[in-house]
This record gives C-alpha cells, structure tokens and sequence, in this order.
C-alpha cells in the first residue's frame, strides 16, 4: 500500500449508528423533495421547505439543540448545528427542512444539505474501487463510475482550495457520492455530544464497514 497523505487522515465519513437504540435518525423524503432534485441542483431561497418523513413514533429526538438525520449521502440538522457546520461547505448550502412523523406531526425550522457540485479529488492512483473489466466506461449514455472500496486523496486538488472552504463535500466522480467531513467537523459532533452517529476516518474506512 503507498504511503497515506495528510488527507487522507484528516477526513472522515458518518453514517447513522445502527446499534443507537433510542431513536433512529434515518430519513425518506416526501415526493415532492425527490422532486426538486435537491441532491444534485442548486435550490432557490423561497420555494417551500423540503419536507421528510421520520419512522419514529414522535419526534422528541428533534427537540435537541444538536441532532442529525440522514438521508443517505445527505442530511438534516437542527439549527444551532447548522449554524457551525455553515461556513465550511464546499459546493453546497443549507436549505430549509420540516421532518414529519408518520402521524402528521411535524418540526419546522431544521436545515438540509442541498448538495450541487462535487469535489474530484480522489487519488485513483492510490484507491481501490472496481471498474467493469472489458473497459466499458458508458451503458446506455450513462457514464460508468468508480464503485469504490477505499477512498485516498489528491493532496493537489486540496492544497488548492483553503481549508475553511472544503471542511464538508461530496466527493466526485464515483457511484455513491460520499460526503466526508473534516476532524473539524467531527470534533465538533463530539464535543456537542450528537447522537446515533459513527465516524469512520477516510484511511481506515472500507465501504461496508458500517453494516
């Protein structure tokens, strides 16, 4: 294996902790938010809320000052957390959001990450990820991308970019367009104490680690 840089040590992916007992943290979107296609384009400020839905019986664990949902690889957070999280994204903004229980109860006032430009900054050179073997890189007009097993990082494409600027982004040019966060990041989950999360640090992690 090539050596790690200082990327690759310095980010992380979070995924919700499946053995987090007291509440689960994992959301669906409602149709119309799978409509406005906020995972990839820019939303525009004074187009109704995104809306999700929770599996939880209440939505007691919203009423924290610092909490986290997910809906896979974006997320929802209350608004003190946003407002630490807000000035370190790259290619993306928080968008208001309403989660909603299966009952209709809702709570207002919560922000999602509405993602709209990747960063292409894996080391491919130094990554392990599968590619079809005969070379194919297109189906049907679609082009093929990496399905990845390990992430390792360009030092160039970051040295380039102040660090402030990139201590949360979607990774580019891969199937699953992982968000990854900055020690930044998560020490500030830490020290806020948010629940049902876990943190697998960008060296270490290989996809599946967290079933």
């Amino acid at each position: 294996m090539s050596a790690l840089n200082i990327y690759d040590e310095s980010y992380y992916i979070i995924f919700s902790d499946d053995d987090f007992e007291e509440y689960d943290n994992d959301l669906t979107p409602t149709q119309y938010t799978a409509n406005t296609h906020w995972g990839f384009e820019k939303l525009t400020f004074g187009i109704k809320p995104l809306t999700f839905v929770s599996d939880n019986d209440n939505l007691d664990f919203l009423q924290q000052d610092y909490a986290i949902a997910f809906n896979v690889p974006n997320f929802v957070v209350t608004s003190k957390l946003k407002e630490l999280l807000e000035d370190g994204l790259y290619g993306s903004q928080f968008f208001p959001a309403i989660i909603q229980d299966e009952n209709n109860n809702s709570v207002e006032g919560l922000w999602a990450l509405n993602t709209f430009e990747d960063l292409d900054c894996v080391d491919f050179k130094r990554s392990q990820y599968f590619m079809p073997g005969d070379g194919t890189t297109e189906i049907d007009g679609f082009s093929i991308k990496p399905d990845m097993d390990n992430y390792r990082f360009r030092e160039d494409v970051f040295d380039a970019i102040p660090e402030s600027e990139r201590l949360i982004f979607q990774v580019g040019n891969t199937t699953s367009g992982e968000i990854f966060f900055h020690q930044k990041v998560v020490d500030i989950f830490k020290k806020h104490d948010v629940k049902g999360i876990r943190f697998f640090k960008a060296s270490e992690y290989h996809v599946g680690d967290e079933f």
